[in-house]
């Protein structure tokens, strides 16, 4: 038996489990978990469950990199502006205080949580399962609605790589004609400018273009019929219980 068939079954893919489980994860963040270490624990579960859900470490890897420039802002930030005893002093002056580095690692952390979380609920589930999914849960209050909304959760991520391509295009054409972010505010904030406005009138102008195919081929009545309904495996029901087990081991 082929083993890489083996470790995608041991992957989490129902959406409806994995939006579960981020709730949770984004929950116990900000209202019960007190303490750095048990925030760090969950930050470590979290990069596990991506790393599962991708079996990628440079993936991980590179999620964790994009919330590194962050957490470092409101590390210093907290450590020198919060109030509190002096753990580095020049002339007799406080410039860091402990309580607020500590303060600035446990928000850094708590930031890190929540966006490895959403980082891994998006890696484990495709436009097409969110969508199964959305319909799945709505369809017993309203199946208009639901079939209106999985039409427009399909869509809006659907319409994310595509952003994406478009601004990784213009950003290499942008770089040929020199438009790179040295130099002064002022020379880097055109840089910007040349950069999003032709990402914004790409963005509308595909929007349009996708509207159209939509209603032109009947894919809002036809989407969901044709996309086959997710279904919760073992990795799901692991995945579920411990994140619950987790929540539950970090309250403080």
């Amino acid at each position: 038996m082929d083993p890489t068939h083996d470790a995608r079954r041991l992957r989490p893919r129902d959406p409806r489990v994995a939006f579960v489980a981020a709730t949770v994860l984004v929950a116990a963040s900000l209202v019960t978990i007190h303490d750095s270490r048990a925030m760090l624990g969950a930050l470590v579960f979290a990069c596990v469950w991506h790393l599962v859900a991708t079996g990628s470490a440079g993936a991980t890897a590179k999620s964790l990199a994009r919330v590194l420039p962050f957490a470092i802002v409101i590390v210093v930030l907290n450590a020198v502006l919060a109030p509190g005893s002096a753990l580095v002093a020049l002339a007799g002056r406080r410039v860091v205080s402990r309580e607020g580095l500590e303060d600035g690692v446990f928000f850094a952390l708590r930031l890190g949580v929540m966006l490895m979380a959403v980082a891994a609920f998006l890696a484990t589930s495709s436009p097409e399962s969110m969508a199964r999914g959305a319909y799945d849960v709505l369809r017993r209050f309203s199946r208009r609605i639901a079939s209106q909304v999985a039409l427009f959760v399909f869509l809006s991520m659907g319409f994310v790589p595509l952003i994406g391509d478009e601004f990784d295009r213009i950003r290499v054409a942008q770089a040929f004609r020199g438009g790179d972010f040295s130099g002064s505010l002022w020379r880097r904030a055109e840089t910007a400018r040349a950069w999003m406005v032709p990402l914004l009138v790409s963005a509308i102008h595909r929007s349009g273009e996708l509207a159209k195919t939509v209603e032109v081929r009947g894919i809002r009545d036809r989407l969901v019929h044709t996309i086959e309904a997710p279904r919760a495996g073992l990795a799901d029901v692991l995945l579920l219980l411990a994140t619950v087990a987790m929540a539950v081991v970090t309250a403080s």
